[in-house]
């Protein structure tokens, strides 16, 4: 007697979930660092001005000092990595995979910032979620002498913010995706927080080491001239007082932006 038409359909649609299934349970290696091509590896600071505080500044040159900002010092909590899309007007329904094992509270110039290697499952990723603390510190040395070094304290929410350098808040999440760096809003759906901060498709395969590198000024090797201008006049910067204005490169389109490739 010869199996019937649906007890067929049933088996090949068995060996079909089964093949999927057992596809999905591969992992693959994701590594997760960070680039800053502005310093290129070098120490651009000495580590005496890299306190954290400030006092190590020298005065300001005038009421407008131009400067190079080459790095920041910032503290990234934690970074997730999900298949889901970030998109504008969604809202957060996506499947994260925590790729920090514990929430980093320390300060760290960007380029020296790292993470473990993780196995997470086979796929193609088009998300990233990432924290900060709310305060960080612009590092940048004189136009008219780089050998002179400066850290001035900021918010992430803007510099014309006044900031508290004990200050121990989180600035609101950072969702990258294919449309760009999102936040989420008070109706708890995505808004549009910088356009070009994208995020390429990250495929995960079994038996290689999928390299996601975020780089600080998205791959700039040219960094911005940063004018401080002195609104009190005391030679200081004051956080909430004084103000920045910028001068870019034509390179210098967006603050991050995420390269993958295979090792």
């Amino acid at each position: 007697m010869k199996p019937s038409y649906f007890f067929c359909l049933f088996l090949a649609l068995m060996l079909v979930v089964g093949g999927c299934s057992k596809e999905s349970n591969k992992n693959g290696v994701l590594r997760f660092r960070t680039s800053n091509p502005l310093v290129a590896g070098q120490n651009a600071f000495p580590q005496a001005v890299i306190t954290g505080l400030g006092v190590n500044n020298p005065p300001l040159t005038d009421h407008t000092t131009a400067t190079r900002t080459l790095s920041m010092r910032l503290t990234v909590g934690d970074v997730w990595i999900a298949k889901g899309e970030v998109k504008l007007g969604q809202p957060d329904n996506l499947e994260w995979i925590r790729i920090t094992k514990s929430t980093n509270t320390q300060a760290k110039l960007f380029e020296d910032i790292s993470f473990d290697d993780v196995e997470i499952p086979e796929g193609t990723y088009n998300s990233i979620k990432i924290t900060f603390k709310n305060i960080f510190y612009r590092y940048c040395v004189l136009v008219a002498n780089p050998t002179v070094s400066y850290e001035f304290l900021e918010t992430m929410g803007s510099y014309l913010a006044a900031c508290d350098p004990n200050d121990q808040s989180w600035a609101r999440t950072n969702y990258f995706g294919p449309e760009g760096n999102h936040y989420l809003g008070s109706d708890g759906k995505f808004a549009m927080a910088a356009q070009g901060e994208k995020v390429a498709p990250v495929v995960v395969k079994s038996g290689k080491i999928a390299v996601v590198t975020w780089r600080m000024g998205a791959g700039a090797t040219v960094p911005c001239i940063t004018y401080i201008i002195d609104n009190n006049d005391n030679r200081q910067w004051d956080c909430g007082t004084d103000v920045m204005d910028f001068e870019c490169p034509p390179e210098v389109k967006y603050m991050w932006d995420f390269v993958f490739e295979y090792k």
